[in-house]
């Protein structure tokens, strides 16, 4: 290996994350999930597919998950400056 170069670990970011930080990541996934349940159901248990209040709360629920699924994800390792 070259002197200056960062050795990359195997594996998935979030194999590598602590088990905490995988606890909210997908807790924060299962938001994405529940969003898209609660709307089929609502399209299916009441036959509106186009209302805005179910509008309302399933983008609430899914950009909550998003937004904090994004927050939680491990930084990419950055690369180093060349070196002049």
């Amino acid at each position: 290996m070259e002197p200056g170069e960062e050795e990359i670990e195997e594996g998935s970011p979030l194999s590598r994350m602590p088990f905490a930080r995988k606890v909210t990541f997908w807790g924060f996934a299962s938001l994405i999930v529940l969003a898209i349940v609660f709307y089929v159901w609502w399209g299916l248990a009441f036959g509106v597919w186009i209302d805005n209040g179910v509008y309302a709360v399933f983008i609430t629920l899914f950009l909550f998950g998003l937004a904090g699924m994004w927050l939680v994800s491990p930084n990419p390792p950055a690369p180093s400056p060349p070196n002049p």
